[in-house]
């Protein structure tokens, strides 16, 4: 091979001579922080390798045998992203995970759950559904798959705000709501008070939509899908908050769920069994409109106007002794309340 000594012309291609360019040198990347990683696995040989895949310049990581231990160090010391096998001693993995997801930093944790059983895609996915785990992996697996699981689930999780994908302010209000979507009440997502009325309520989710409609971020649904995704997970919610806070009745069952069992969403799939055994009493559609207006009122407390409908309806229908008997039934609750009264 001829080996030439270097010279100090610039060379030629064909007969034009290539110019001296000064090109800026680039922007250094931001520098990513090192994210705390909780390794969880009962096999010592499984636990080592997870723990050898993961970068060192990019996690620090905390291996475990058993979840109570890995429980206890994530909730203390905090974590960003959890990777958990399934079957462990003492808690079982898929409980860990729902543990770590309803802690108090939970909606921020990226969850990655481990099993032999996953090469049936089916069987990861139900854990993952039910465990709040966001990803799932097969063992064994390889270190790059394993990895670009790890990365899926922390950009799920990943604060808007460290991607720089929104200004500034309005990533931290999606953060903020979106860290407390399983924890806030309608009228904390909508930031009106419990006694607010619907023109208010009607203002807030205007508000709110000017900023949070998905789609005013369409870009990112190619660009940062993760990120498009989180702001229609909370603009889905505050909708759902200004639906049921705008329609009288269902406001009405909302407050009451809220004050005594401190239920934060309103089930629309239950109320709609409700209404359809409620309306199984009556046998014609005039009859079963009465019926659902007459439970409507009860829900309300107000007795006196249950009574009147199901009368009404009974009208309608005067063999139906399922009718007569919610009619005594309230004329029963009545004298109760009456006799309370007198006392």
């Amino acid at each position: 091979m001829e080996t030439r000594a270097p010279t100090r012309t610039q060379p030629a291609l064909g007969k034009l001579a290539l110019k001296r360019v000064v090109v800026a040198a680039p922007s250094p990347p931001p520098a990513v922080s090192v994210r705390r990683a909780l390794v969880v696995e009962g096999d010592r040989g499984v636990r080592d390798a997870i723990c050898a895949t993961l970068p060192r310049e990019r996690f620090e990581v905390h291996a475990f045998a058993d979840g109570d231990a890995a429980y206890e160090h994530g909730t203390l010391h905090g974590v960003d992203v959890a990777i958990i096998g399934k079957a462990l001693p003492g808690i079982p993995g898929t409980v860990l995970c729902a543990m770590l997801r309803k802690s108090k930093a939970g909606a921020a944790l990226s969850l990655v759950l481990t099993s032999p059983h996953y090469t049936h895609a089916g069987a990861g996915a139900g854990d993952c559904a039910a465990f709040g785990a966001d990803q799932f992996i097969a063992l064994p697996a390889t270190p790059d798959a394993l990895l670009e699981r790890v990365d899926f689930a922390l950009a799920q999780r990943e604060p808007l705000e460290r991607l720089k994908v929104l200004p500034s302010d309005l990533a931290r209000l999606v953060d903020a709501l979106f860290e407390r979507l399983d924890a806030s009440t309608y009228y904390q997502l909508l930031d009106v008070p419990f006694e607010a009325e619907r023109a208010a309520i009607q203002q807030a989710f205007h508000q709110r939509s000017l900023v949070l409609h998905p789609d005013r971020h369409a870009r990112l649904r190619a660009a940062a899908p993760h990120a498009f995704e989180k702001i229609n997970s909370v603009y889905k919610r505050i909708s759902e908050a200004y639906k049921v806070l705008s329609n009288v009745s269902q406001r009405h069952e909302y407050n009451l769920g809220l004050r005594r069992n401190g239920t934060l969403r309103y089930d629309t799939e239950a109320r709609r069994r409700r209404e359809e055994k409620n309306m199984e009493i009556a046998v014609t559609n005039e009859g079963r409109g009465r019926v659902l207006k007459a439970f409507e009122c009860r829900t309300y407390g107000d007795l006196d106007g249950a009574q009147q409908w199901l009368r009404q309806a009974l009208a309608l229908e005067p063999q139906n002794t399922r009718i007569a008997d919610q009619i005594d039934a309230i004329g029963k609750l009545l004298s109760i309340v009456q006799q309370a009264n007198a006392g």
